[in-house]
């Protein structure tokens, strides 16, 4: 067991050196801060190529305080299975960050938590099929690149 680790990055490494146990406030500091995970979930290990720092968002996070959101009537990702992507828009969740109606950190905090753990899924996958290397290189080089 490790206590700390949260990025992405971090928790691959961590299960490439046998760590198989993580204690983290990743998920509870990202919802606190307005972001929402956004990283690709994708079994081999591919990223969406987004162009998002001007808004204060990455390949792994969006922030859903952020103006640009102010009129985006899409979920946090469209391909997400989460009661907050299938039921509610970023435009409605930034409208609640804006009137500091803590319903906007409950509906963040689920969509994090789900894809956190559909990312951890992904890890099991990946070791189960033996190309856990292979995941792990390709997600971290691709962060690399952008």
């Amino acid at each position: 067991m490790i206590c700390g680790l949260g990025l992405p990055e971090e928790i691959l490494q961590g299960v490439a050196a046998g760590i198989d146990l993580f204690d983290s406030t990743y998920i509870y500091s990202l919802t606190l801060g307005g972001f929402a995970l956004t990283f690709s979930l994708d079994k081999n290990g591919n990223q969406d190529h987004f162009h998002l720092s001007q808004i204060g968002s990455d390949l792994t996070k969006i922030n859903l305080r952020a103006t640009a959101y102010r009129k985006d009537m899409s979920p946090i990702l469209g391909n997400c299975s989460c009661y907050t992507c299938q039921n509610h828009t970023k435009v409605y969740i930034n409208h609640l960050f804006n009137v500091h109606e803590m319903l906007a950190q409950i509906l963040v905090e689920i969509h994090n938590t789900h894809h956190y753990l559909k990312f951890f899924h992904a890890i099991r996958e990946a070791i189960r099929d033996g190309r856990f290397e292979r995941f792990r290189q390709t997600f971290i080089e691709s962060r690399r690149l952008h």
